[in-house]
């Protein structure tokens, strides 16, 4: 990978602590780098709280910060920490109180990808929408889309895609989300990550849809159902078919994926949260059939969470050696975090 862009004036103090082991054939971390939170952010202490979505714009890298209001900053720098000073309320573009629909996202839509679509300003953005009971933490979640002429300052058409075969109901965390979409450009088609209850036990594990669709317009969804793309996101009566966990991922049950396609191991990357607050990493040719996952991170004294996999080439692709940024120390009781990253060097 090359180092071609011009870091900024740095607002994080970074904090090293010490190194960490390799932790598999293929992986091995680097010093954990925790960043100290420039005085003014915006949603203090919650980041990151989901995906962290790069878009490169001529010579500037725009960085979609997801939470339930959504932030967009730019800058020359690649690195989140060059961006953390913009994230102010100032630079909401999209989420809570934007695009809103009742008993889908009136409560938040978190970004979970972000791709333009040609070169003239069209994007589109995918989202986990949260539809609250009277703001008391609890939500059903869903996933939608919505689209920018503009360069993502402003977000129109937002609509759901993929949804919960049962739609909002008891109280209590329902639905599915806590995602992430990559365009697989082997077999051009989305392909949206997301956990949801499966078995017959209901535990919520990594799941899988697609749309050949190039704007993943809402009806093109198809829900993955062990064998092929057969079950549907999303119908006429706002309900989707069963879901089913990703075979290889069903030991280590958890939520909020990053994936990047990996151009040194030419192999999809994968690393996600475990419901025990710790990362695990697997990897995958065709981005369905993946590796076991091995735990690289975390433990009960250090949970960490939300991890996202960033290069100097930015979420979508990298090379030998990637970032991943997480949150780390967040409290079980407050939710409150600081965000930290490794270095991830591959092996083959």
């Amino acid at each position: 990978m090359k180092r071609v862009y011009k870091i900024l004036p740095i607002f994080s103090l970074l904090l090293l602590t010490s190194c960490q082991p390799t932790v598999s054939s293929k992986v091995t971390l680097g010093n954990t780098k925790v960043l100290k939170e420039p005085a003014g952010v915006y949603f203090s202490g919650y980041w990151p709280d989901g995906k962290l979505n790069l878009v490169k714009k001529g010579d500037i890298w725009q960085l979609f910060w997801g939470e339930a209001v959504d932030i967009l900053t730019e800058n020359k720098s690649v690195w989140p920490e060059d961006h953390y000073s913009s994230v102010k309320e100032s630079n909401a573009v999209f989420g809570k109180g934007k695009s809103s629909i009742e008993n889908f996202n009136e409560n938040g839509s978190w970004f979970i990808g972000v791709f333009p679509l040609d070169e003239k300003g069209n994007y589109v953005g995918f989202f986990h929408g949260e539809s609250h009971w009277d703001n008391d933490g609890t939500a059903h979640k869903s996933i939608g889309v919505t689209y920018s002429s503009d360069y993502g300052k402003t977000w129109k058409d937002t609509a759901p895609i993929i949804l919960a075969p049962e739609p909002k109901g008891e109280k209590g965390w329902t639905g599915l989300g806590d995602a992430c979409v990559i365009w697989d450009h082997f077999n051009e088609r989305w392909l949206c990550y997301y956990q949801a209850r499966t078995g017959l036990f209901g535990i919520n594990r990594l799941c899988l849809a697609a749309s050949y669709d190039s704007q993943g317009k809402p009806g093109t969804w198809k829900k993955w159902d062990g064998n092929s793309f057969s079950g549907y996101g999303c119908d006429s009566s706002l309900k989707g078919s069963k879901d089913y966990a990703l075979a290889n991922l069903k030991s280590v049950p958890g939520c909020n994926p990053s994936v990047m396609w990996n151009d040194y191991l030419n192999k999809w990357v994968m690393v996600y949260g475990s419901w025990g607050k710790e990362i695990y990493i697997s990897f995958s040719d065709d981005g369905i059939n993946w590796s076991s996952p091995e735990k690289i991170l975390g433990s009960s004294s250090n949970p960490v969470w939300y991890p996202n996999l960033i290069s100097e080439e930015g979420d979508k692709t990298g090379g030998k050696t990637v970032r991943m940024y997480y949150s780390y120390q967040q409290s079980p009781e407050t939710g409150r975090r600081k965000m930290a990253y490794n270095e991830i060097t591959f092996e083959k």
